[in-house]
């Protein structure tokens, strides 16, 4: 037998044992939060982030081309080699690419554990924070979409330099990174969560390329740090680049990152960041009113101020320019991964957020009031 011939089958086995572990684990588990997600992962953050993370360019951007020339290096090294026996029959040939493909399988899928994937396996955010995020009647998603409107106005009115029309790239002070990231450890810290290391969001060129493929924004475990499509409209660079961080800091639920990406922008002393989370959140509260009352959500839509109007027409707009099959095909993926990770609710994970803010403000309202 050649040496290191089982080498295969351990990546399949590490693969497949870390997936079946994830399984048996299950949601909410309070060995994994205590283990992993607060143990284990935050040693693993930090060592990444004074490591590797010190990289001045994004470590896509490194690691593709070097995987690239890997591959390259070999294939001419096999060729070199000379052509395999004349005995080697095609069933052969066919076994050994199926087991090398499932090999590399299963490192990807063990390191995407190993990394961060654990954390789909760690006590609820709603568990966490003690929230009651129930699901909005009526009443409360019109609430939340007319204090967001009226929020949307005020905060728009503090942003220097703007005018009815979208905003532009110079509304966004250099530094957006590293003042998301300080609202952010201050929200987390407040929810009791572990904050460690310097968690990266970079921003990915070519920008059109990842929303081909309906995505704003990514987190790859296997890079510790997240991306934002360089594409995206002033207005939602901020909030997106929150919630990827959310996720590098080891929480995987997309509600909540999208409440706690939030939370964030609402700490923040820049309007243009906070005006980033509140035109998101209205984005889903409208949706929410609309499927309850389509003509109540066009008339608050209408009272709009032009400007934040003009904002979400110019991100319709910019969302259009990049339709076509890879879109619907990728949201056929990303449900099925949602799911296979145990999230129940799939891509409607997201739609949490109004829930979760709707019970965060009312827990803050019933905090000031206590005496």
């Amino acid at each position: 037998m050649r040496s290191g011939a089982g080498r295969p089958w351990l990546w399949i086995c590490l693969g497949a044992g870390a997936f079946i572990l994830h399984l048996l684990i299950g949601k909410d588990s309070g060995v994994v939060e205590r283990v992993y997600s607060r143990g284990i992962f935050v040693g693993l953050r930090w060592l990444w982030d004074i490591t590797l993370g010190r990289s001045p360019v994004p470590l896509l951007y490194i690691f593709i081309p070097a995987a690239v020339l890997w591959a390259a290096w070999l294939t001419a090294r096999s060729i070199s080699r000379g052509r395999p026996r004349a005995s080697s029959s095609p069933w052969a040939k066919i076994k050994t690419a199926c087991l090398t493909v499932a090999s590399w399988a299963g490192m990807v899928t063990f390191f995407f554990y190993a990394l961060w994937g654990f954390n789909y396996n760690r006590i609820s955010l709603e568990k966490q924070l003690r929230l009651e995020a129930a699901p909005l009647d009526l009443e409360g998603i019109r609430s939340e979409a007319v204090w967001t409107a009226r929020m949307l106005a005020e905060t728009r009115g503090l942003i220097q330099g703007a005018t009815r029309e979208a905003l532009g790239p110079a509304v966004l002070r250099p530094g957006l990174e590293a003042a998301v990231r300080s609202c952010l450890s201050g929200v987390l810290a407040k929810a009791g969560y572990p904050i460690p290391g310097r968690a990266r969001v970079r921003t990915l060129w070519p920008g059109g390329l990842m929303m081909r493929f309906s995505g704003t924004g990514v987190y790859l475990p296997w890079f510790g740090e997240g991306y934002v499509a360089g594409n995206l409209m002033p207005s939602e660079k901020p909030f997106v680049t929150a919630h990827e961080m959310v996720h590098a800091f080891g929480l995987t639920d997309e509600g909540a990152a999208n409440f706690l990406g939030f939370l964030a922008c609402e700490a923040s002393g820049d309007p243009v960041i906070r005006y980033s989370g509140l035109l998101s959140y209205w984005s889903y509260a409208f949706a929410e009113l609309a499927r309850g009352s389509r003509d109540e959500a066009r008339e608050l839509g209408k009272r709009l101020p032009e400007g934040v109007k003009a904002d979400l027409r110019a991100a319709r707009e910019n969302w259009d320019r990049y339709r076509g099959p890879l879109r619907a095909a990728a949201r056929v993926f990303y449900e099925g991964y949602l799911k296979t990770q145990g999230v129940r609710e799939g891509m409607k994970s997201y739609d949490r957020f109004v829930s979760l803010v709707a019970a965060w403000r009312r827990q803050s309202r019933s905090e000031v009031k206590s005496p």
